[in-house]
């Protein structure tokens, strides 16, 4: 009995995992290039970071000093007084970006309390404002 043997063919590697691979990193590299907005800060001593960022958009900005007296233009401010002033100006662009600039001296109590008022009004786009490193 003579049995025939089918033709063999040349093993070809597998292209999925590779596929998968530069998925992957495709995706990996449009999310975190999406997260790199920080923005600058101006009227007090900020920390310093390395991935500081001018912030183009449209923004609010709310500052913190040592004392951790609020301030909105170089207008001193309480609690209260912010939530009004930033609930108006959320009813007006929802979409609004709060910068929180504190002082690298400031308590860090201070500047849970200003997150706490921007979040009692409905801001939920938020940022703390360090000085660029270079």
């Amino acid at each position: 009995m003579e049995f025939q043997r089918c033709s063999r063919r040349k093993p070809r590697p597998d292209m999925m995992p590779m596929i998968d691979v530069v998925f992957f990193l495709l995706v990996f590299f449009m999310l975190f290039s999406t997260l790199k907005a920080t923005p600058m800060g101006l009227d007090v001593e900020l920390p310093k970071a390395v991935s500081g960022s001018p912030q183009q958009a449209t923004h609010f900005e709310v500052s913190v000093n040592r004392d951790g007296v609020f301030h909105i233009e170089s207008k001193m401010i309480t609690g209260a007084e912010l939530r009004d002033q930033l609930s108006v100006a959320l009813s007006a662009n929802p979409d609004l970006f709060v910068i929180v600039k504190a002082d690298k001296q400031v308590r860090y109590e201070h500047v849970v309390s200003v997150l706490d008022h921007v979040r009692a009004v409905g801001g939920h786009k938020l940022g703390l404002a360090v000085e660029q490193e270079i």
